[in-house]
């Protein structure tokens, strides 16, 4: 596992690099603004790094010389979701340090909403590989390009509806809804669907020829 975790973490560096520094920008971009639709931008960004990284790995084949090492191909499957909780655990690192600072300097820091904007974008963020995973995993790569833009479809209707609902909430300020239940709601809501998806992947997987 650790690996397959490694060789991701090469592929990044060598092709996600714009990736990184476009996650940099729309999270200053976003804070400042007090947009919280467009600070969700960095977490969309980061979700689709291990897509990416499916789609390198069957142009070069790669898929087909893993079959032969020592790791199962639940391990193959696993590595790519646990890739992207730790890209969608960075990003949203980055954007409550970006927004931690604005709040300083604007003198409106309140933990409430840190940590319901945390909440949101990590949630938000999984949906879209949850969805797209178990068809890359399935029919490859290519084949399932049209999870791809459909997830993201989803996504982008799922930032307007957000966006309709706090258009008028600055990012981050005291009466920034925070509701511990809710919260807890849509955070297990959120991992349960990326559990499920995970397991779909797996099972999808182990049943592909090549």
């Amino acid at each position: 596992m650790k690996g397959l975790l490694r060789k991701d973490l090469y592929l990044m560096i060598k092709y996600c690099r714009l990736f990184f520094i476009l996650i940099i920008v729309f999270s200053f971009a976003g804070a400042w603004n007090n947009n919280l639709f467009f600070a969700l931008y960095p977490i969309t960004i980061s979700s689709i790094i291990p897509v990416n990284l499916l789609s390198y790995d069957e142009k070069s084949n790669w898929s087909l010389y893993a079959c032969t090492f020592p790791c199962s191909r639940k391990e193959i499957v696993s590595s790519k979701y646990i890739l992207t909780v730790c890209t969608l655990t960075l990003s949203a690192i980055i954007v409550e340090v970006v927004q931690t600072i604005n709040m300083i300097i604007r003198h409106n820091f309140h933990i409430s909403g840190l940590l319901t904007i945390f909440t949101i974008i990590f949630i938000t963020g999984l949906l879209p590989p949850a969805f797209m995973f178990p068809f890359t995993f399935k029919l490859g790569a290519e084949k399932g390009r049209f999870a791809y833009y459909i997830g993201f479809i989803l996504l982008f209707a799922l930032l307007g509806s957000l966006q309709s609902v706090i258009k008028n909430l600055p990012l981050g300020l005291a009466h920034f809804p925070f509701r511990s239940d809710y919260i807890l709601i849509l955070f297990f809501i959120g991992l349960l669907l990326y559990i499920i998806s995970w397991i779909l992947s797996i099972k999808f997987y182990q049943n592909r020829e090549f």
